[in-house]
């Protein structure tokens, strides 16, 4: 065995592996496969050379060769060679792609922060009632749908996008700050525009919905009828949330300013859109909202880092050696 051909084993090693969806964060570190054939290598010639010698002092003492425990050793020598093996590829860091069904369905969370949120007519404050209402929305979320985030003031932006990580949205939208300002249309577009498009045609959107928690005000942005349209003709139900009692109310930073409260608003926007108008939502409330979504499941590929199962595999392979070993070497004395 020559140079080259080691240097060719460990490059159809790497070939091999890609072939089933393997890849290597570190592939200069499979070079340290060679070390096993340059052991493997050394240990025969060794053997060759003690063996040579043996037979030279079998024939002088007429003694029989001692076989006690010899399978062990070979096996322990074995399973060193293959956890060495392993280690190499693990410290290469393999990534392995498989796939993966994903359910598209995408529920976008509206949260309004204009300055009437602020107003202390709900206990503590609507904002911060609204903020509750954010967190046990996302909460009662089955897994397998996508969450996303809008904040609205004066003008709307996606404080999270659409990911199945459902607490990085809620602390995305626990993070807003109260501003002066209310543009719903603007934030309903917005919305609209996160939820990922359909494979089903053009202009379509995947199953999902879209959820209002706000005072129902609107000081600016876009008609609110324009934007409701486009979310009637795209199929997406908005459940509105009203937050704040009936009447005006006093805002918390501005004295006597009115806090409006429109919740005949939200109404509409829900019937419009086939949603719900929800007042007090209750966990259950949660639950049939979600289940109404329906599923959009498809196959992606997931690449993977599984570098730590073949860490542990060797490990696991070089213990069970030393035990072969060790009995071995009792056997021996």
């Amino acid at each position: 065995m020559n140079i080259g051909d080691l240097l060719g084993s460990a490059t159809g090693l790497r070939d091999a592996f890609e072939a089933y969806g393997i890849e290597w964060r570190q592939p200069e570190l499979l070079w340290g496969v060679l070390a096993v054939p340059l052991i493997l290598l050394a240990w025969g010639m060794t053997r060759l050379s003690r063996k040579r010698s043996a037979d030279l002092f079998r024939i002088a003492t007429h003694s029989p060769p001692r076989r006690s425990g010899r399978w062990r050793r070979s096996a322990a020598s074995f399973l060193t060679l293959a956890s060495l093996t392993g280690l190499a590829i693990a410290f290469a860091r393999p990534v392995w792609t498989h796939p993966m069904p994903r359910d598209r369905a995408t529920v976008m969370v509206i949260l309004d922060v204009s300055e009437a949120m602020r107003a202390t007519d709900v206990s503590p404050t609507r904002l911060q009632s609204a903020r509750r209402i954010v967190q046990n929305a996302i909460d009662r979320a089955p897994e397998r749908l996508q969450m996303g985030g809008v904040a609205y003031g004066p003008a709307a932006y996606v404080v999270a996008n659409p990911t199945y990580d459902h607490g990085a949205v809620s602390a995305a939208l626990q993070a807003v700050r109260s501003v002066t300002g209310a543009a719903p249309g603007d934030a309903l577009a917005v919305a609209l525009a996160a939820i990922p498009a359909s494979d089903a045609g053009p202009g379509t959107r995947v199953p999902g919905a879209i959820i209002l928690i706000s005072t129902g005000d609107q000081t600016g942005g876009r008609p609110l009828g324009m934007a409701v349209a486009a979310i009637e003709e795209a199929g997406i139900p908005v459940h509105t949330v009203a937050v704040g009692p009936r009447g005006a109310a006093t805002s918390a930073s501005a004295g006597a300013t009115p806090a409006p409260f429109k919740p005949d608003v939200l109404m509409q926007i829900s019937r419009q859109t086939q949603g719900r108008a929800i007042t007090n939502p209750t966990a259950r409330d949660w639950d049939t909202l979600y289940e109404a979504i329906a599923e959009d499941v498809v196959v992606e590929p997931r690449p993977e880092e599984v570098g730590h199962l073949v860490g542990s595999a060797a490990l696991a392979t070089w213990t069970l050696g030393m035990v072969l070993l060790v009995t071995a070497s009792r056997r021996l004395m």
